[in-house]
This record gives structure tokens, sequence and C-alpha cells, in this order.
């Protein structure tokens, strides 16, 4: 699979589950995916895209393939912006290490302490299926939960010098109902950091980005933005949360939103 021809100087970011790929993949949730990627490669020489996930590189490539997709962005940011990959032209992945430069080299063991901690305050964090594939995230459900557990849990992670992304699951995307994504990672990676990194790194301006997500972490990355949309599939703990809200799901929403404003990036 080759990456979409040019690269332009306005930068559009995708959330890739249940955004940028339905998980159903029904064959009309396809078709919008294919009028997608079309529109991103006709206009390949003025939007560099790239993907902003939860998703570990060989869950994307799993996903890739399921789906039939065409075309790699310019660049990816996994495992919930804590690795990122350039795309050359070619399909060839190029993974960018200044960037986890600032990481700390104990992450996991804080990571570990926090979870012993929150085990003495009956908080139970439930490991998530891939825990520690990544070397930096650590991914828990947490269920039946009353009471101050998410301001305990920031509490806990700011004295350990780590970031934590707290969110409902989402189902359609294979998440548990009724439950909460808890996820650990370290304080200098995340999907706004990398957007930034990109930014700062490629001179691409800020406030002229535009990107799309669905569900709760990704609020962050769409109010930092100049353009952030939750499409119209997203959870509704997101849309309670955030306002800019495409008519449309999925692929169809984004188009909505891209189509629209083509002219200020052509």
């Amino acid at each position: 699979m080759r990456r979409f021809t040019h690269e332009g100087r306005t930068l559009v970011c995708f959330d890739f589950d249940e955004t940028y790929f339905p998980h159903a993949c029904s064959d009309d949730q396809l078709a919008s995916v294919r009028q997608l990627e079309d529109f991103l490669e006709r206009h390949s020489s003025h939007v560099s895209t790239m993907w902003v996930t939860g998703s570990s590189l060989e869950s994307l490539h799993e996903k890739v393939e399921r789906a039939n997709l065409r075309f790699w962005p310019h660049r990816i940011a996994s495992s919930l912006g804590t690795e990122l990959y350039r795309i050359e032209t070619d399909g060839t992945f190029i993974e960018d290490k200044v960037y986890q430069e600032l990481f700390p080299s104990d992450f996991v063991s804080r990571v570990e302490r926090i979870v012993s901690q929150t085990d003495q305050m009956r908080i139970q964090l439930d490991e998530q299926p891939g825990n520690g594939m990544s070397p930096w995230i650590r991914s828990y459900y947490v269920r039946d939960q009353v009471g101050s557990w998410k301001e305990t849990l920031r509490m806990l992670t700011d004295s350990a010098g780590i970031a934590v992304n707290i969110s409902q699951c989402n189902p359609n995307a294979g998440d548990p109902a009724d439950a909460f994504d808890i996820d650990f990672y370290p304080i200098h990676a995340g999907k706004v950091s990398s957007i930034e990194y990109v930014c700062a790194t490629s001179s691409f301006v800020r406030e002229d980005t535009y990107a799309f997500g669905d569900s709760g972490n990704d609020l962050n990355m769409l109010a930092h933005v100049g353009n952030g949309y939750l499409v119209n599939n997203a959870t509704e703990q997101a849309k309670r949360l955030y306002s800019k809200v495409t008519k449309k799901p999925y692929a169809e929403g984004i188009l909505e939103v891209l189509e629209a404003d083509v002219s200020s990036f052509i």
C-alpha cells in the first residue's frame, strides 16, 4: 500500500477507530471511506494527513487490510500518540525517535506504583487486552466505580509525573459497555503532544489544522487545533462535552467539512 502521492501545507488529523475506520465495515461505510481517500488523493498537493490513534501499529495494519484501504497517511501517531511515524511515498515507515527523547525511562515502574496505590484505595483497574505491548502506554478498564475515583487517579498521576486519559468506553470500537478507558502515558506524549511536535518540526500552522474524532479521548485534540470536529457517530458523552459535530457519521462527516472548506486550503 502506498502513501498519498503529494503533501501540502494544511495538516488534517484523524482519529482512526470509529472515525476514519468504521469497525462494522459495511458496504456503505467503506464506500464513503473510498470517497474520502479519493478526495485526499485529489488534493494531496494541498493537505498533509495524519492518523492520531490509540491503536498500535500492528492493529492498524490488521484494520487497514480488513477495510482494504488504498493509501497510508503522511504520518501516524499510534498507541495514543506515544509512537510517531512518517510514511514515505512508497509506503516505507520511518519512526521518529527524537519525539520520545523526553519520555521518562522509568515510565512503567511509575504506572505500577499507581496501580498498587489504586488497589489499596479500592479502585479496581482491569488490564485491557494487549496491555504492555507498547513501552509507552498502559491501558486499563474501570467498571462499577462510584465517588471521586477520577480525581484520585488524576492526583496520583500528577504526583508520579505522568499523564492519564479517562474516557467513556465506546462499544462500537470493541470496548465493554458501561466502562471507562484508563490510559497512562508520558506527559510529553499523547494526541495533542504529537500534533504539537509535528506542527513545530514541519512548520504547519496549528490554527489552520483540522482534526476529527469520535470519543472523549479526542476532545483535547479537537480543542487544540483551529478546526476540530466530532463525527456524528461520536459517543454521547463526547457530544455533551463538545459542540462542533458533523451532520453525518464517519467518512461522510469528514467529507462534509473538508468539501465545504476546500477553497481555504487549495
